[in-house]
């Protein structure tokens, strides 16, 4: 049987990066560049004024103070995206707002709290300026021609930002991967829909569905089967524009679980079952040229399956580099027991301190108590041979991709 980290090696040989496309910069969040951004002009693009005040010449403040004051000539008012329409001579200054270019001649920019209204047009100023004073000078943050954003960064609002800053609208990155989604089993209902004896409602469908979304994937379609093959084979088969399939049910050794008998039939199986708990009976595989993740039908196993095999390679096919789940090491606030050989994840809250990382372990590690899952922001990883893990030490956690983060 494979261990887990022998699963996730095949996995993420089997999938590569999926194709770049030009899209409008709020559609790229969180997406991958994939060409470099160079700054087609210099930002800013002006010498500009980093505060309200009087745009001077330096010299024609020398020994200025609240006691002798330097009166100079007020020409003209600057608010911001006004064009200066005068060069300050000597003597002279102009009126500017934050943000409004510098006129010509000007040299420093005395704040307005330095300054008292005179009398005729003109303007007091109290303080000795220096050449360069409040002025922002084109450039300062980027120069024309310089790269601004490299392939392979990843898109946030400060990247986005800047990329609108210089003019952009679009940039060209990988899209994001397109996941499907199907449940099965006969025992499932819509929720909404009256429980009738012998039937619970699918919860898988709406929490892997949130999942994919929260890993920066999308959603391409939600479809269930009941526990029959030709269903589950059709199911499949409306999923084959996708760029990657997940089910839910159907992988272990029942007599109903026909995921894995579809699977064989339209595709090629590269693993069944992992060293891992919960989580055991998961298959990975290739059908009609889409990978397709096998993931077992109780929630717990489900989300602990999607965390540890499904997210490295909605990563990749992202192109992201880092696509292994983000470890730490935490102290642990409660005992955990265990029994050798599998590996074991246990929902928790990990919390940031002072003194580095706490962890506090769900009381409830059943694979089918979804209540465990309330919360939880990591799992705590039991090693194989462990025979359990006691408050106070330290053990590695992995960080859930997506949700509540840990801080």
């Amino acid at each position: 049987m494979l261990t887990i980290d022998e699963a996730q090696r095949i996995v993420l040989e089997s999938v590569s990066a999926l194709p770049a496309e030009p899209m409008p910069l709020l559609q790229a969040l969180g997406c991958v560049l994939a060409e470099p951004v160079a700054a087609q002009i210099p930002l800013p693009p002006f010498d500009n004024s980093a505060m309200d005040g009087y745009a001077v010449i330096a010299a024609d403040t020398r020994g200025a103070s609240p006691a002798t004051p330097r009166v100079l000539k007020v020409i003209e008012d600057l608010p911001a995206g006004t064009a200066p329409a005068q060069r300050v001579q000597p003597g002279n200054a102009a009126r500017i707002m934050t943000g409004a270019p510098v006129p010509a001649g000007a040299n420093a920019v005395v704040m307005v709290e330095d300054t008292r209204p005179g009398a005729d047009g003109t303007v007091e100023i109290m303080r000795e300026a220096e050449g360069g004073d409040n002025i922002r000078p084109a450039g300062e943050d980027i120069a024309r021609g310089q790269v601004a954003l490299s392939a392979g960064q990843m898109l946030g609002s400060g990247e986005l930002g800047l990329a609108a800053a210089l003019g952009c609208s679009h940039v060209v990155a990988v899209r994001r991967p397109r996941a499907a989604i199907v449940t099965t089993g006969s025992e499932l209902i819509e929720p909404g829909q009256e429980l009738v004896p012998g039937a619970i409602y699918n919860s898988n469908q709406v929490t892997l569905a949130s999942r994919v979304l929260s890993a920066g994937a999308e959603v391409a379609r939600c479809l269930h089967a009941a526990d029959e093959p030709a269903a589950v084979e059709e199911a499949l088969r409306q999923c084959a524009q996708a760029d990657i399939i997940l089910t839910t049910g159907g992988v272990s050794v029942g007599d109903y679980d026909f995921v894995k008998v579809a699977l064989e039939r339209l595709g090629e199986i590269k693993f069944w079952k992992v060293l891992m708990k919960p989580g055991k009976p998961v298959a990975f595989g290739d059908v009609l040229g889409r990978p397709l993740f096998g993931l077992p039908g109780n929630p717990v196993s489900a989300l602990v399956t999607f965390e540890l095999l499904v997210v490295p390679a909605l990563r990749k096919m992202a192109g992201r580099k880092d696509c292994l789940p983000v470890t730490v090491q935490a102290r642990l606030l409660a005992d955990l027991p265990h029994k050798p050989p599998r590996r074991e994840y246990v929902q928790a809250f990990t919390e940031h301190t002072a003194a580095g990382y706490t962890v506090l372990p769900s009381r409830k590690r059943g694979s089918a108590m979804l209540t465990s899952t309330v919360g939880a922001n990591s799992l705590v990883v039991i090693p194989e041979e462990s025979k359990g893990l006691r408050a106070g030490e330290m053990a590695d956690v992995i960080l859930l991709a997506g949700v509540g983060a840990a801080v």
